[in-house]
């Protein structure tokens, strides 16, 4: 019973800050949940709630998405994360600091060169689409990868939620079927809990929601620009913790 309020308390959390800068329900999900849940249960788990998110940000923002930049973005994300998951090996996990830094620098660049925009083309959809998606099937790291390139494009917030929704659900929606057919399932607590999980994930999205509307346009980079900061200290700091 404690685990399913933690685990309630933790997804609305999760999907209210997601909601603000558009990404990190996995971020902030899956390294808590592997405390003390098996790894299978846990991405299976976190792609559920992550899919339903996906679906708050469309119905919400659906009046803001792209689809130009859905198609031109968004596909070439999906084959450069199936590129990028063919690299994975050992060593590159033990790269994921030096991804940190990269996250770092470019956030620097972000708050003091507010100037520091790239127009947004077809040509760079397709770059910063096949980058991202390269980026996240290597390192796993999904979303704070297209935020960020996305964040460069300097888009209106109802734009840039709305859209990296919809990529991501198209994303999550291939996951969550690979899982599934891979044989992962979840436990009969935590399959009886989605009808808490769910329902937790609207109110976090809902909050989000609110909080974001009062965040005026001139400074929504920012706010992303700094919960991209975090994700980059934690990717420096995380791989030393875990070898204590």
């Amino acid at each position: 019973m404690t685990s399913l309020v933690l685990i309630t308390l933790l997804t609305i959390l999760a999907n209210c800050i997601g909601m603000m800068s558009g990404f990190g329900v996995s971020t902030i999900m899956t390294p808590t949940l592997l405390l003390f849940l098996p790894f299978p249960q846990t991405i299976l788990l976190v792609c559920i709630i992550h899919w339903f998110h996906d679906i708050w940000k469309i119905i919400f923002f659906r009046h803001g998405i792209d689809w130009n930049m859905f198609m031109f973005f968004g596909i070439p994300s999906v084959v450069g994360a199936l590129w990028g998951a063919l690299q994975v090996t050992q060593q590159a996990n033990g790269l994921t600091p030096w991804l940190g830094i990269f996250l770092i620098i470019c956030v620097v660049l972000l708050l003091f060169v507010p100037q520091l925009t790239f127009g947004y083309n077809w040509l760079n959809g397709l770059i910063g689409g096949g980058l991202s998606g390269f980026f996240a099937g290597l390192f796993g790291i999904r979303g704070a990868m297209r935020s960020l390139f996305l964040t460069a494009y300097d888009l209106r917030k109802a734009t840039f939620i709305g859209t990296t929704g919809a990529i991501s659900f198209m994303i999550d929606s291939v996951r969550l079927v690979t899982y599934v057919q891979q044989g992962i399932r979840l436990n009969d607590v935590l399959l009886r809990g989605l009808y808490i999980f769910v329902p937790a994930s609207l109110v976090g999205a809902l909050i989000g929601q609110y909080l974001l509307d009062k965040i005026p346009q001139k400074h929504f980079r920012t706010v992303v620009a700094f919960f991209l900061l975090a994700v980059g200290i934690k990717l420096i700091v995380w791989p030393w913790i875990n070898q204590r």
